[in-house]
């Protein structure tokens, strides 16, 4: 699978990049780091409406929060490319296990710690028994950022389909446009189906919960795995069509804008700017190439940043998890400053310890339990070696 010569040397590039394979870097981590970072925002724009003075702040916060409306396309877009990338030959049991630990256990963890410590923070249905509290784990109400989790952790269930989909049925090049041109119509159909009936529709309640099924998302994570599979190809599009992106991404975003604003500043609420539209799902898919263009670039010249990225998307996960339950810790140790800051500075300063403690968190925790499993380790090595 060549792609284009007159785009650019594809192995040269991939030759330049040899030296990030040490750190097992690919275009995926620095998707994660820009979702994440995104995500923890959107978190701190939300907790941050309350806090408002007027309109002007308001409209602040949603032209910010327009801006950053990318996280889940981004999100599962890198995960199946690098689940595509490195999970060909994965036998899914291994994988399961894998992601149990690495995905699932944090999940549980902090949103156990949300609804003990913090339980105002339960979104859509409270818990108050047995049952709505499973319902709270499974579609991720113990914290506003938690259905994030629940759509993503379905892709990684969906793994096989996925690496058979790519590696099998789109052998065959000539697969890939038909297979984009119906997945995009079955998209599209579920855009309108979900614009008409359920966003402010008269199933807005009993299908809420549509907004986190992998359907609402599939779209992102098939180009994901495409990109992988005829990456060459990929990049040469990308390559020639770079120049028009960021206009695009500006007219997108007015388009955004007006609808949000639409709504009035009456009780806003960022509700209101869903994905499952035409104009974000447009939005999404230009920022997903514009933020994968600049990894390629990053790679491709060697940046000295590159580690960092890694550093970062190997704790992005968990620190996505943490973010909530961290800002408000953060908000309540402001205190009264938030309101006597001026408002961008108190929200850049929040954002930023949001950002630094969920990380720091979350690295504290990473190497606590290593020491912990490396001690009983020893001490279970020791005790066979007396025997």
């Amino acid at each position: 699978m060549s792609g284009d010569p007159s785009s650019y040397d594809y192995v040269q590039f991939m030759e330049k990049i040899a030296e990030s394979a040490k750190l097992n870097m690919n275009e995926s981590d620095i998707l994660k780091v820009f979702a994440v970072s995104g995500a923890i925002l959107q978190s701190v724009l939300g907790m941050f409406l309350k806090h408002a003075h007027g309109n002007s702040d308001l409209a602040l916060l949603a032209v910010i929060y327009n801006l950053v409306k990318y996280t889940a396309p981004v999100f599962i877009f890198a995960i199946v490319y690098g689940m595509v990338k490195g999970n060909q030959h994965t036998k899914t049991g291994h994988f399961y296990k894998e992601k149990f630990y690495e995905l699932v256990i944090p999940y549980f963890l902090w949103a156990t710690a949300s609804l003990i410590f913090i339980p105002s923070l339960q979104v859509n249905r409270h818990a108050t028994s047995f049952w709505s509290l499973i319902e709270s784990y499974v579609v991720g109400n113990s914290s506003p950022q938690y259905w994030y989790t629940v759509m993503m952790l379905q892709f990684q269930v969906l793994m096989p389909v996925l690496i058979y989909t790519c590696y099998k049925f789109l052998s065959k090049p000539s697969r890939v446009i038909p297979l984009l041109v119906v997945s995009f119509l079955i998209f599209g159909a579920w855009l309108w189906m979900y614009d008409t009936y359920v966003f402010h529709g008269v199933y807005a309640t009993s299908l809420r919960y549509l907004d986190r099924f992998f359907v609402s998302y599939f779209i992102y994570g098939l180009l994901g795995g495409i990109a992988w599979v005829y990456k060459d190809k990929f990049d040469g599009i990308l390559h020639r069509i770079q120049f028009i992106l960021i206009p695009v991404m500006l007219l997108l975003l007015i388009w955004t804008g007006r609808e949000f604003f639409s709504f009035g500043f009456e009780d806003m609420s960022f509700g209101n700017l869903i994905y499952l539209k035409p104009s974000m799902t447009l939005y999404s898919l230009v920022v997903i190439a514009l933020i994968y263009m600049l990894a390629r670039h990053l790679l491709l010249v060697q940046s000295r940043t590159l580690p960092f990225y890694k550093w970062l998307s190997t704790y992005a996960y968990r620190a996505f998890t943490a973010n909530v339950f961290i800002l408000y810790v953060v908000l309540k140790l402001f205190g009264g400053l938030v309101d006597q800051l001026p408002f961008l500075v108190a929200l850049v300063l929040v954002y930023l310890t949001t950002v630094a403690c969920s990380f720091c968190v979350v690295y504290g925790f990473a190497k606590g339990y290593s020491w912990i499993k490396r001690t009983f380790l020893k001490n279970e090595m020791a005790v066979q070696a007396e025997h």
